[in-house]
């Protein structure tokens, strides 16, 4: 059996409108909601006085004074078309204010117009009278939509009256604009004049402080630049700063380095060449220009003349003399002392110490001392230690002259600044001076150019025909305004009713799909033959009548769930309805007969144990029956009644009980259904409404699907949307929905009445000669 989840609520929401239906079964509220309006619009049009309407078009420009560089004034100037939106608004809201309207009326004698006089006799103000019936807008249409004209609108119970008041309107309009435009310039000539005369006095005010202020400040201008030799002094102090700290910084290191190696190795067990070898080469160079000073003191100026060449060579093999000094060293640090490139550089350092001996100048005033390693950098070391002094003493002196420097350079940026402002304010100063005289020469040259320009482009004219009421108008509007209240009112009852609109709703309401629609049908106007003869009832069409028009929607019905029964392989279906009188064992009856007509091995159980129909319909007795068997005082065969439809065995209610409830809920009735279930092809169960009693709740999930027979009625659905819910607390859908009483040609007020007329109708007609043919089909198939 198909299942679904307790949560899913199988109800139709009413808010789902289908406009269509909607449409066509609320198409009286339209008709009479437009019908309705249109009344009201001809009634309208008669009963309103008619207004006639005349309009202007105002031009609106602003003249100025300003001129062209050649000292005329240019030609959209002059003519007026240079305006703000800003101030056409102003204009609009001019023409509408109550001074110029009350100017209007004045001007017009628009108080003996016959509107005007009708609302001075009721007591009314004429002017709120007049700002009633004026429109003003801007602007043109089209393309021209943002021009710079003023259209004027006025509506009165007269074609000369509307006319007039624009003519008037205009007059005090345009009258207002040149007396104010020339008192405007007056007065503004005045004003600039008094402007003038405070900006020259704020001119020479701000020249004079900016002359003595540049006199006041030694600085040097350069044109507009000013030319800071604090800054120049600074930036070459820190250049030379920057150059003292880094040779401080050297020979504290150099220091540093000499120190940490004496210390580490001790003085006794240091060698001559690693003294040596701790100077770098410009250190070398340095000491022997200070040894060549010191050599230079003890020998005399003669000797060094008498032996230029001899001088030289010394001095040559004493360079080379220390550079082997810093390559033996170098080469002792990689290799040992037994390695042959340090003997060869040690004989080299050898050789070369001979010659300089053998070479010494012999008659020198004063003993040249010898190279001593140790003391040369001893003497090294306190050259460096004189340097450090100096060093400090230089970055001290330079330190104490930037910050005067750098002092002395702020002032002049702070005066530089208070300069830039003191100059633009001159500036300034200077231009608004400008300004006014260049405003006030043109007001004094061109004062005919100034205010604005009012030019009218339409004169005001007399119509022949009513603005307003226009009767096509007045007609479209009512009949709009019914079509909608119509709608409204349509879409009111839509809403408070409760009746199904159409098969889909139904459906969606049950989730199950229609399988078939039984048309409502008269026994006394169908053609069954002999029926007193019968013990069936004639309600049985699929017996009767298997030709008719009905009895083919039963078997519709039948393909529909041998297909689904196919489909979920199920043999035992229930039938129930949301309520008694939904006609839903009439409907399982003729099922069962189809059914067995079809050549199926069918059983028909009647499980209303309460209000029993099934026996009577096929006249046969009422017990022994279900309730026999369930109480265990029948069997299962001796239960079972056949009945004078081939193929079609029934099981009645049985005997009268007052515990059907809990004979259906006891393990007989499972018992039964699967008997059932073994000998027939299909087994039918008859249960009770869904909202009546429990007993199809009992039924419900012993058997393979639930088929729902609803009789469509106004105001149906809260019914059917709770039997739908019953299921859905059982966790069942129902396998298929049969809707009973279809009333093909009936023109109810609800929707679902006409949903399949044509259907029915060509079913009848199809089905009129067939079933004609044989009268006496009944009688073959009763038997």
């Amino acid at each position: 059996m198909k299942s679904i989840p307790p949560e899913t609520t199988i109800t139709a929401t009413i808010t789902d409108l289908d406009f269509v239906g909607l449409f066509r079964r609320r198409w009286v509220h339209l008709l009479v909601g437009s019908l309705f309006g249109l009344a009201l619009a001809v009634l309208y049009q008669y009963a309103t006085t008619p207004m006639f309407e005349s309009e202007i078009e105002i031009l609106v420009g602003q003249r100025t004074s300003e001129l062209t560089n050649s000292g005329t004034v240019s030609t959209a100037q002059a003519t007026g078309d240079v305006i703000h939106e800003d101030l056409l608004a102003t204009h609009m809201q001019l023409i509408a204010s109550r001074r110029l309207i009350s100017d209007a009326i004045k001007v017009g004698n628009l108080l003996e117009l016959k509107s005007f006089a009708e609302v001075a006799r009721k007591g009314g103000n004429p002017i709120d009278h007049l700002l009633d019936n004026l429109e003003v807008q801007r602007g043109g249409t089209g393309t021209a939509k943002n021009a710079m004209v003023l259209s004027v609108t006025c509506r009165d119970q007269q074609a000369e009256g509307a006319a007039q008041i624009l003519s008037a309107v205009y007059k005090a309009y345009q009258n207002y604009v040149e007396v104010h435009s020339q008192s405007t310039s007056q007065d503004a000539a005045e004003l600039i004049e008094a402007a003038r005369i405070e900006n020259e006095a704020e001119l020479a005010a701000a020249d004079e402080e900016y002359r003595r202020f540049i006199q006041s400040v030694p600085v040097l201008l350069e044109g507009d630049q000013v030319k800071d030799i604090h800054k120049t002094r600074l930036d070459k102090l820190e250049i030379e700063l920057n150059g003292v700290r880094t040779s401080l910084a050297e020979a504290k290191s150099r220091l540093d380095v000499i120190r940490q190696y004496t210390e580490s190795q001790g003085t006794n067990t240091i060698e001559e060449m690693d003294n040596l070898a701790l100077l770098s080469q410009k250190e070398v160079e340095r000491l022997k220009l200070f040894l060549d000073v010191r050599r230079g003191g003890s020998q005399s100026e003669a000797f060094q003349a008498d032996l230029p060449v001899r001088a030289e060579a010394a001095r040559t093999q004493y360079n080379r003399l220390l550079e082997l000094y810093q390559k033996e060293r170098t080469l002792r640090d990689v290799y040992a002392d037994s390695h042959p490139l340090v003997q060869s550089t040690r004989q080299e350092i050898e050789v070369i110490q001979q010659f300089i001996e053998e070479n010494a100048p012999q008659d020198e005033p004063e003993k040249v001392e010898k190279l001593d390693g140790k003391a040369m950098l001893s003497t090294f070391v306190r050259l460096l230690q004189n340097d450090v002094v100096d060093f400090e003493i230089r970055e001290k002196v330079l330190l104490e002259q930037s910050d005067k420097e750098l002092k002395l350079a702020k002032d002049i940026e702070n005066a530089f600044l208070e300069g830039n402002s003191k100059k633009a304010k001159l500036v300034r100063a200077q231009a608004r001076y400008d300004e006014v005289i260049r405003r006030l020469q043109e007001l004094k040259i061109a004062g005919s150019y100034a205010g604005f320009s009012t030019d009218l482009l339409a004169s005001p004219e007399v119509s022949d025909r009513a603005a307003w009421p226009r009767l096509p108008i007045v007609l479209a509007l009512g009949l709009t305004l019914g079509f909608f209240a119509g709608g409204a009112s349509g879409l009111t009852a839509e809403l408070f009713d409760t009746t199904f609109r159409d098969v889909e709703d139904l459906e969606r309401t049950l989730g199950a799909s229609a399988i078939a629609h039984v048309p409502k049908f008269s026994i006394s106007k169908l053609s069954i033959a002999r029926p007193n003869q019968s013990s069936l009832a004639p309600s049985l069409l699929a017996a009767h009548s298997p030709r008719s028009a009905e009895s083919e929607v039963y078997r519709v019905a039948r393909t529909s769930l041998m297909i689904k029964c196919s489909e979920t392989k199920g043999k035992v279906l229930m039938m129930s309805s949301p309520h008694p009188g939904d006609g839903k064992s009439t409907t399982l009856a003729n099922l069962a007969v189809s059914f067995a007509q079809a050549g199926k091995r069918v059983l028909l159980i009647d499980s209303d144990l309460r209000r029993p129909v099934v026996a009577g319909l096929f006249g046969m007795d009422d017990a022994p029956g279900l309730a026999d068997f369930l109480a265990g005082t029948k069997q299962f065969a001796s239960c079972v009644q056949p009945s004078c439809i081939a193929n079609l065995e029934i099981i009645a209610h049985g005997s009268d009980t007052s515990e059907p409830a809990e004979l259906l809920q006891s393990n007989r009735m499972d018992l039964l259904l699967q008997h059932a279930r073994q000998n027939y092809d299909l087994v039918l169960i008859d249960a009770p409404p869904l909202l009546a009693v429990a007993d199809p709740a009992i039924v419900a999930p012993l058997v393979d699907g639930v088929l729902i027979t609803v009789r469509v009625a106004k105001n149906g659905r809260r019914p059917v949307e709770r039997a739908g819910k019953i299921l859905s607390g059982l966790g069942i859908a129902p396998m298929a929905v049969i809707v009973n009483g279809v009333d093909g040609k009936a023109k109810s007020t609800y929707g679902y009445g006409n949903y399949r007329s044509g259907e029915y109708d060509y079913v009848g007609k199809y089905h009129k000669q067939y079933s004609a043919r044989d009268n006496n089909v009944s009688t073959s198939l009763v038997g």
